[in-house]
């Protein structure tokens, strides 16, 4: 039987639909809101669980933080059948975006190297429009306030999204501006590469994000609201990526 390089699971046990983390500690959190949820042997610190949401088995994987390893964990998921995805996790915003509210990938700019690999159209790159659907549909259901809009990518957090120095002030301010004219959502790391990914293969993608931090001001969100925020999150992504 066929099993992933890096995850080192085979068809067998995962699903046909999966939640994509970076953070690790999100799969011991989201574990709580599945039945019978069993992790699976986490390999190269690709950590990993299975379970079941409305009588739905998902698989939720935390890749870390970065393109490449997404799409590598998104690559090997659909070479094992997977034909679902949906990455959760935060972003800094722009407006009319606030902290705490929730946003969803209309379409993504790659600002990053690793969607050429996958797809070479232009940018945006869209995300699956029936699975936008069901995002926004689920938040609707909790009550929750959902923004979709355009998302871009990009590899250097320290060069192209914050600055450590002065130096790198007029660089990310520049930037910013930009992506402020271009009517920009929010800001990640993943979600442009996973899309294009997601194109070449075949499957369909789409991201959810909390807004945490305002790309203007720099406010964050406070770690109380952030923490159940958080849950509510996971309940949006479960309930989207289950329903038929």
């Amino acid at each position: 039987m066929k099993t992933a390089w890096y995850l080192g699971h085979s068809k067998n046990q995962i699903s046909d639909r999966a939640i994509l983390v970076g953070d690790p500690d999100r799969i011991d959190r989201i574990a709580e809101f599945l039945i019978e949820p069993k992790f699976l042997t986490p390999k190269r610190g690709l950590k990993t669980v299975v379970g079941s949401y409305n009588n739905v088995k998902v698989t939720v994987v935390a890749f870390g933080m970065g393109s490449p390893i997404a799409t590598i964990v998104l690559h090997e998921l659909a070479d094992l059948g997977t034909k679902i995805f949906l990455r959760i996790g935060t972003a800094m915003h722009f407006p009319p975006a606030i902290p705490g509210n929730y946003l969803i990938s209309d379409n993504a700019v790659s600002f990053e190297g690793t969607s050429s690999s996958y797809y070479n159209g232009k940018t945006p790159i869209e995300a699956d429009k029936i699975l936008l659907k069901k995002l926004m549909k689920a938040a609707t259901v909790l009550d929750q306030k959902a923004l979709p809009g355009a998302f871009a990518t990009f590899d250097a957090f320290y060069r192209d999204m914050f600055s450590m120095d002065e130096a790198g002030k007029e660089r990310v301010s520049k930037i910013r501006k930009k992506l402020i004219n271009d009517a920009i959502l929010a800001t990640d790391m993943e979600t442009s590469a996973l899309l294009a990914a997601a194109k070449a293969l075949k499957v369909n993608a789409a991201t959810l994000c909390l807004g945490t931090v305002c790309g203007i001001s720099q406010k964050k969100l406070d770690a109380t609201s952030l923490k159940r925020l958080e849950k509510v999150m996971f309940e949006i992504a479960l309930k989207a990526i289950t329903s038929n």
